[in-house]
Protein backbone atom coordinates (compact mmCIF):
# COMPACT_ATOMS: atom_id res chain seq x y z
CA UNK A 1 0.00 0.00 0.00
CA UNK A 2 2.83 2.40 0.88
CA UNK A 3 4.36 1.64 -2.51
CA UNK A 4 1.13 2.65 -4.31
CA UNK A 5 0.83 5.88 -2.32
CA UNK A 6 4.48 6.71 -2.99
CA UNK A 7 4.02 6.02 -6.71
CA UNK A 8 0.91 8.21 -6.87
CA UNK A 9 2.67 11.04 -5.00
CA UNK A 10 5.71 10.75 -7.27
CA UNK A 11 3.53 10.77 -10.39
CA UNK A 12 1.56 13.79 -9.11
CA UNK A 13 4.77 15.67 -8.29
CA UNK A 14 6.21 14.85 -11.69
CA UNK A 15 3.05 16.12 -13.40
CA UNK A 16 3.12 19.36 -11.42
CA UNK A 17 6.80 19.98 -12.14
CA UNK A 18 6.40 19.22 -15.84
CA UNK A 19 3.34 21.49 -16.01
CA UNK A 20 5.26 24.43 -14.55
CA UNK A 21 8.31 24.15 -16.81
CA UNK A 22 9.46 26.55 -19.48
CA UNK A 23 7.33 24.82 -22.10
CA UNK A 24 4.08 25.62 -20.34
CA UNK A 25 2.05 27.78 -22.75
CA UNK A 26 0.27 29.42 -19.83
CA UNK A 27 3.60 30.93 -18.76
CA UNK A 28 4.33 32.48 -22.16
CA UNK A 29 3.33 35.95 -23.19
CA UNK A 30 1.33 35.48 -26.38
CA UNK A 31 2.47 38.93 -27.50
CA UNK A 32 6.11 37.80 -27.77
CA UNK A 33 7.82 39.03 -30.89
CA UNK A 34 11.24 39.79 -32.27
CA UNK A 35 13.00 42.28 -30.04
CA UNK A 36 15.58 44.63 -31.49
CA UNK A 37 18.61 45.74 -29.51
CA UNK A 38 20.44 47.34 -32.45
CA UNK A 39 20.59 47.60 -36.23
CA UNK A 40 22.93 47.54 -39.21
CA UNK A 41 22.44 49.84 -42.19
CA UNK A 42 23.73 48.57 -45.53
CA UNK A 43 24.45 50.52 -48.71
CA UNK A 44 24.46 48.15 -51.70
CA UNK A 45 25.34 45.28 -49.35
CA UNK A 46 28.20 47.09 -47.57
CA UNK A 47 27.77 47.93 -43.89
CA UNK A 48 27.87 51.70 -43.34
CA UNK A 49 26.26 52.24 -39.92
CA UNK A 50 25.98 49.92 -36.92
CA UNK A 51 24.22 50.50 -33.62
CA UNK A 52 25.05 47.77 -31.12
CA UNK A 53 25.36 47.67 -27.34
CA UNK A 54 24.67 51.40 -27.08
CA UNK A 55 27.41 52.40 -29.54
CA UNK A 56 26.94 53.91 -33.01
CA UNK A 57 29.68 53.40 -35.58
CA UNK A 58 29.66 54.79 -39.09
CA UNK A 59 27.87 57.62 -40.80
CA UNK A 60 26.00 58.36 -44.01
CA UNK A 61 27.28 60.60 -46.80
CA UNK A 62 25.17 61.91 -49.67
CA UNK A 63 25.55 64.66 -52.24
CA UNK A 64 23.45 67.79 -52.48
CA UNK A 65 20.31 67.12 -54.54
CA UNK A 66 21.34 63.47 -54.83
CA UNK A 67 19.95 60.30 -53.35
CA UNK A 68 21.77 57.36 -51.89
CA UNK A 69 21.67 53.92 -53.39
CA UNK A 70 19.04 51.73 -51.77
CA UNK A 71 19.81 51.47 -48.05
CA UNK A 72 18.69 48.33 -46.21
CA UNK A 73 18.14 47.87 -42.47
CA UNK A 74 18.64 44.63 -40.53
CA UNK A 75 17.92 44.61 -36.83
CA UNK A 76 20.10 42.94 -34.20
CA UNK A 77 18.79 40.79 -31.36
CA UNK A 78 20.33 40.67 -27.89
CA UNK A 79 22.99 38.18 -29.04
CA UNK A 80 23.96 40.40 -31.99
CA UNK A 81 22.36 38.18 -34.64
CA UNK A 82 20.64 40.06 -37.47
CA UNK A 83 17.01 39.55 -38.35
CA UNK A 84 14.24 41.08 -40.42
CA UNK A 85 10.93 41.40 -38.56
CA UNK A 86 7.78 39.92 -40.06
CA UNK A 87 5.49 42.68 -41.33
CA UNK A 88 2.54 40.28 -40.94
CA UNK A 89 3.12 40.53 -37.18
CA UNK A 90 2.53 44.30 -37.23
CA UNK A 91 6.14 45.46 -37.67
CA UNK A 92 7.21 48.41 -39.79
CA UNK A 93 10.28 50.57 -40.26
CA UNK A 94 10.38 54.09 -38.90
CA UNK A 95 12.91 56.91 -38.90
CA UNK A 96 13.35 60.47 -37.82
CA UNK A 97 15.70 62.99 -39.41
CA UNK A 98 16.57 65.90 -37.12
CA UNK A 99 16.72 68.54 -39.88
CA UNK A 100 14.70 67.81 -43.00
CA UNK A 101 16.16 70.91 -44.67
CA UNK A 102 19.48 68.99 -44.77
CA UNK A 103 18.30 65.43 -45.54
CA UNK A 104 15.07 63.53 -46.08
CA UNK A 105 14.13 59.87 -46.28
CA UNK A 106 12.33 58.60 -49.35
CA UNK A 107 10.61 55.23 -49.16
CA UNK A 108 9.01 53.40 -52.09
CA UNK A 109 6.79 50.38 -51.62
CA UNK A 110 8.53 48.56 -54.48
CA UNK A 111 11.86 48.80 -52.61
CA UNK A 112 10.54 46.68 -49.76
CA UNK A 113 9.59 47.31 -46.16
CA UNK A 114 13.13 47.51 -44.79
CA UNK A 115 14.79 49.70 -47.43
CA UNK A 116 14.85 53.40 -48.29
CA UNK A 117 16.90 56.23 -49.85
CA UNK A 118 18.27 59.36 -48.19
CA UNK A 119 18.15 62.57 -50.21
CA UNK A 120 20.55 65.46 -49.71
CA UNK A 121 18.33 68.55 -49.48
CA UNK A 122 20.81 71.14 -48.19
CA UNK A 123 24.49 71.41 -47.37
CA UNK A 124 25.44 70.48 -43.83
CA UNK A 125 25.04 67.80 -41.20
CA UNK A 126 22.05 66.33 -39.45
CA UNK A 127 21.25 63.15 -37.58
CA UNK A 128 18.84 60.29 -38.02
CA UNK A 129 17.38 57.59 -35.80
CA UNK A 130 16.04 54.23 -36.93
CA UNK A 131 12.87 52.86 -35.35
CA UNK A 132 11.22 49.46 -35.29
CA UNK A 133 7.50 50.09 -34.99
CA UNK A 134 5.08 47.45 -33.78
CA UNK A 135 1.33 47.93 -34.04
CA UNK A 136 1.50 51.72 -33.97
CA UNK A 137 4.25 52.33 -31.42
CA UNK A 138 8.05 52.27 -31.47
CA UNK A 139 9.44 49.10 -29.89
CA UNK A 140 12.99 50.21 -30.65
CA UNK A 141 14.61 53.61 -31.25
CA UNK A 142 18.31 53.82 -32.02
CA UNK A 143 20.73 56.47 -30.94
CA UNK A 144 21.23 59.05 -33.69
CA UNK A 145 23.85 58.66 -36.40
CA UNK A 146 25.25 61.42 -38.58
CA UNK A 147 24.26 62.31 -42.13
CA UNK A 148 26.65 64.54 -44.08
CA UNK A 149 25.43 66.36 -47.19
CA UNK A 150 28.20 67.84 -49.33
CA UNK A 151 28.28 69.47 -52.76
CA UNK A 152 30.44 66.69 -54.21
CA UNK A 153 29.02 63.82 -52.15
CA UNK A 154 27.97 60.43 -53.51
CA UNK A 155 24.62 59.48 -54.95
CA UNK A 156 22.48 59.67 -58.03
CA UNK A 157 20.76 62.88 -59.15
CA UNK A 158 17.40 63.19 -57.47
CA UNK A 159 14.46 64.45 -59.50
CA UNK A 160 11.98 66.17 -57.16
CA UNK A 161 9.32 66.10 -59.89
CA UNK A 162 8.89 62.33 -59.40
CA UNK A 163 7.55 62.73 -55.86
Amino acid sequence: MLKKISSICALTALTLVAGCGDDNPADHDHDEHAEAFGFVLYNSGAEIVRYEQGVVTGELDVGLEKETALLTVRFLNEEGDSFTPDADDGFSLGWEVTDSAIAEVEWHEEDGLWAFHVIGEGLGETTMVIKLNHNGHADFVSLPFEIHVTADGPGEDHDHDDE
